[in-house]
């Protein structure tokens, strides 16, 4: 979405009040949030995958203005890019919190410059990335200086669609790069928008029409089950079925990777539990697309370790995020790979 002089990257509309400064972003447009469930509709108001982008010159200045609107156990840390290379770390607050961007060393950018293009990495250097936090909704005060629009071959040329719930939202990853989507997105070396959407992913009928809607994304990933574990199976397998197979008609060309239920605390109790049938399901409908492009994944072999969990046993901690985002970029490489004509 363009704003201004700059991209607000996984932002599809703003939400500004009369009575207070700045605004919201949403990663869907607002007309979509009316039809999604309540818990989404907070959800996508937090800044999991956002990123205000601006090209800047060597001797120009910015200003970005940023206020963390709520608090959890997590940690709203902002964190700036200069393309691929870290920047700035900003612990945000409720009070507005003032990021001022400039090139430091002219030198090291000059090198660092070379080494994008030598290395054909995917964010040019001079596109400054000021990457929001995953799991907290920010409201944006202001963007101030030199930062004009994108150019183009500043970004990737291919980008991820991740749908899920909180762990694809990124739930106890503190730094925006960590949630498993981003790292399997920089490891692919494409682009992410991030649709997770935390406690909430019941695969909603108009997620799926908006999904299925865009034509911004060049292959995707749905994780579906943990959030509605005390569903019945059927109306899981109807839920599942509906959202899949709207995007795959949509995109019968593009790849989708459907994702169950990660390792988790049902893994390891002995009472009764819907995960098995839910796993059983999520590769039923897979399969039943009957297309080379949409592939199954069973959540449990991206993320092996159990040590990889928090102490809920549901929620990956940075170790489990990085395994499964490396395993995930993994089986998606080869399965792009495998089939003709398809490069990442």
């Amino acid at each position: 979405m363009k704003y201004q002089s700059i991209e607000l990257h996984n932002v599809c509309d703003i939400i500004q009040t009369p009575d207070q400064p700045g605004f919201k972003t949403s990663r869907i447009p607002l007309a979509v949030r009316e039809r999604v469930n309540r818990g989404a509709q907070n959800m996508v108001l937090h800044g999991s995958g956002v990123e205000l982008r601006g090209m800047l010159k060597v001797g120009d200045e910015a200003r970005v203005v940023l206020q963390n609107l709520d608090d959890n156990v997590v940690p709203p840390v902002a964190m700036v890019y200069h393309g691929c290379f870290s920047g700035q770390t900003v612990l945000l607050s409720r009070e507005p919190t003032e990021i001022k961007i400039t090139i430091k060393d002219p030198a090291k950018f000059e090198v660092m410059s070379r080494i994008t293009k030598e290395r054909k990495l995917p964010f040019d250097a001079g596109l400054v990335r000021v990457c929001l936090p995953p799991i907290h909704p920010v409201r944006i005060l202001a963007i101030e200086g030199g930062l004009t629009y994108p150019a183009p071959g500043s970004t990737p040329t291919k980008t991820m669609l991740a749908y899920g719930s909180s762990i694809t939202h990124g739930a106890h990853a503190i730094a925006p790069h960590s949630t498993y989507a981003a790292q399997c997105a920089t490891q692919l070396g494409v682009d992410l928008v991030n649709l997770g959407v935390g406690g909430s992913a019941q695969m909603d009928s108009a997620m799926a029409d908006h999904i299925a809607g865009r034509d911004d994304w060049d292959f995707a990933t749905f994780e579906m089950g943990i959030n509605v574990r005390t569903w019945p199976v059927e109306k899981f397998r109807e839920a599942v079925d509906h959202f899949v197979s709207t995007v795959v008609r949509a995109h019968p060309d593009k790849f989708i990777f459907c994702i169950d239920v990660f390792t988790c605390d049902h893994d390891f109790q002995t009472g009764p539990s819907n995960v098995p049938a839910f796993r059983e399901i999520v590769r039923e409908i897979a399969h039943k697309q009957d297309s080379p492009r949409v592939a199954y994944i069973d959540g449990r072999t991206l993320l092996r370790d159990p040590g990889g969990l928090t102490v809920d046993l549901v929620h990956p901690n940075d170790i489990g995020m990085t395994q499964i985002g490396h395993t995930l970029a993994g089986v998606m490489a080869k399965a792009i790979h495998a089939q003709p004509a398809a490069k990442l």
